[in-house]
């Protein structure tokens, strides 16, 4: 069925706060080609979900290693596997959200603390187990990631004893790393008979000097050499899952002559905290070098027949550390969907955002739900949305499915002092659903023309949160409109309100319906 969608509106409101009715305003120009495919997913759009309780130091000074949490924010806020009740509820904002790609993390404390004994069983094992009940049920594909030891069996000698160096500490023996991480997938794909794991990363942000792959005093290790080991202990047990690498932050420019471990991986894996809004003026770097930078490292990835996952995002420049509110604002999640479509649009096959369970108070407000009280140090009863990170980035995961083909989209016009502020990206489902996804990052609206042709479809439903949502954790979000098709083709009129994402999508869900995932 052809489609033939056109919106344009003469008059619009200039911002939420202040209406003035703008005259002349220069349109926005959005074109989408749904029969001309740029690039097919391997992966899809979901969150980091860690499976690590037991606690970390947080906010220690320490002689060798610096950082306000030396754990990150990837443990804590998960209930006991054997609370139902709490698990039921983080499993219906899981489905809401339809997030079908999940970063899984885990560190080798859960499975094997000690050099001879394995604990398959272990508290934490069991929420890991429930992590991947809920991705094998949704068929939400899982990038399985072991994000640093803990463990003095295997850390250097200089680094055993100390809850700080043993969590810094890279493997001593990187036979016995390899041995290890193989048990555990072993375990995981053939004993417990999990098809869900899909990908596997051996290491969190290794690298830097307050990285989590380190030799004494601190110097970051080879990644290659762990790579090699894993590889090989994977396929010595005829486990033929890809490796994911290097999982470096914050998305740093190509440099081929760092990469000495393409031969054991099969996709590679970036992270991205310090993007902003290109017309901003906070610290980082703009949305437009961030995209220049995973359009090249998408080249060199295409080139070797590999996907390219953005495997954390989430946003830094507005603050960030201990309970600090910057990555939750209004104006993060926009960002963060901004450059998920930028992203799309550069070729990538996936993107996790930092995170779906949060403490919230270790190194900034990253969670999309809320389930730790943070003055009582408990889990809360009532498990709900958080603020802006739920509705704006996850109204994307919700609408889309994963293994989507990227169409071909074009935007014109939207710009402020020669800065475009309008992005527009669109996915076909598998079944050929349709979700076209609109970022308006100024502060004024604009009236659009948007064309679509070669889309498939009964109806084009409308959704949409804007800045006037912001900080709202109860919001309702349901089609606002209908586009009928009659022979494939529709005319209708709309606008791009300020600080915006509008969404058309094939898919037609009321609130109370789950999201999309698998088809």
């Amino acid at each position: 069925m052809q489609l033939e969608l056109k919106i344009a509106w003469l008059a619009v409101w200039a911002t939420a706060a202040a209406p003035v009715l703008v005259q002349a305003m220069p349109e926005v120009e959005i074109t989408v080609r749904a029969d001309e495919v740029v690039h097919v997913m391997q992966g899809g759009i979901g969150a980091s979900w860690h499976a690590i309780e037991a606690e970390i130091p947080t906010h220690v000074k320490h002689p060798v290693f610096a950082g306000p949490a030396h754990g990150g924010s990837a443990w804590g806020g998960n209930p006991p596997a054997d609370d139902t009740a709490r698990w039921r509820q983080i499993e219906r904002h899981a489905d809401w959200l339809g997030l079908d790609f999940i970063r899984v993390e885990v560190e080798t404390r859960m499975w094997q603390p000690e050099r001879d004994r394995f604990t398959w069983n272990g508290p934490e094992m069991r929420i890991l187990h429930r992590i991947l009940d809920w991705c094998e049920r949704r068929k939400a594909d899982v990038f399985l990631q072991v994000m640093w030891g803990n463990v003095d069996w295997n850390a250097h000698p200089e680094f055993r004893g100390d809850p700080v160096t043993r969590v810094h500490s890279g493997p001593q023996d990187m036979r016995a790393f390899g041995d290890s991480v193989a048990a555990l997938v072993k375990n995981l794909t053939q004993t417990k008979r999990y098809t869900c794991i899909r990908w596997v990363c051996i290491n969190n942000e290794p690298g830097a000097e307050w990285s989590w792959w380190q030799a004494p005093p601190n110097t970051p290790m080879s990644l290659r050499d762990g790579l090699a080991a894993v590889r090989r202990a994977l396929d010595r047990d005829g486990l033929r899952i890809p490796l994911c690498g290097p999982d470096w932050t914050d998305l740093p420019e190509l440099k081929p002559e760092k990469i000495d471990f393409d031969e054991f991986i099969g996709a590679y894996d970036l992270h991205s905290y310090y993007a902003r809004f290109d017309w901003a003026t906070t610290e980082g770097y703009p949305l437009a070098a961030a995209e220049k930078r995973l359009a090249g490292w998408r080249s060199w990835a295409a080139a070797r027949g590999k996907p390219l996952f953005l495997s954390e995002l989430g946003t830094m420049v507005y603050g960030w550390r201990t309970n600090n509110g910057g990555p939750a604002r209004f104006e993060s999640a926009l960002k963060d969907t901004e450059l998920l479509v930028r992203g799309l649009n550069a070729g990538l096959d996936g993107f996790n955002r930092w995170s779906f369970v949060n403490r919230g108070d270790l190194d900034g407000q990253w969670q999309m739900i809320s389930t730790w009280d943070q003055t009582n140090k408990t889990m809360l009863q009532t498990i709900r949305p958080f603020p802006n990170s739920y509705f704006v980035y996850g109204l994307i995961s919700r609408l889309t499915a994963k293994h989507s083909s990227v169409l071909a989209c074009d935007t014109r016009g939207g710009q402020v002092d020669g800065t475009n502020r309008v992005f527009a990206a669109a996915l076909r489902s598998p079944k050929h659903h349709l979700t076209w996804m609109i970022v308006n990052d100024a502060p004024q609206a604009w009236p659009a023309r948007l064309e679509v042709s070669g889309a498939s479809g009964n109806a084009l439903q409308k959704y949409q949160v804007t800045v006037e949502q912001r900080d709202q954790s109860n919001l309702q979000i349901k089609p606002l409109n209908q586009v009928r098709l009659t022979q494939g083709a529709a005319n209708v009129a709309d606008v791009l309100p300020p600080l915006s994402l509008t969404v058309y999508s094939t898919y037609d869900l009321s609130h109370a319906d789950r999201g999309v995932i698998a088809e």
